[in-house]
């Protein structure tokens, strides 16, 4: 066995608990990502979807997206996993 093999076997070995330990590190960490508006806000849910796909999430929204509409992109953020998901922003940032 020559020493990139012995490197690789060790890194397959490594792989999974370094995987882990960044998920964990990065669970509670703020996630930031545009989405498209596919139904205008309804005074308590926005209907979002992720561009190019069909799947429509209603998730809360900050007032001041109150009068976005269907078709403008809006910043989505989300801690831990994307049950978490709410809109905060025009897709420009403010």
């Amino acid at each position: 066995m020559n020493a990139h093999e012995e490197a690789m076997q060790i890194w397959k070995y490594l792989e999974p608990m370094v995987e882990r330990k960044i998920r964990d590190a990065m669970a509670p960490a703020v996630r930031r990502k545009n989405f498209e508006v596919a139904a205008a806000p309804n005074g308590t849910t926005i209907g979002v979807r992720e561009p190019g796909s069909s799947k429509v999430i209603n998730i809360p929204y900050v007032a001041a997206l109150e009068n976005v509409t269907v078709g403008s992109t809006v910043q989505c953020e989300w801690t831990y996993n994307m049950t978490n998901l709410i809109a905060t922003a025009h897709g420009n940032g403010l």
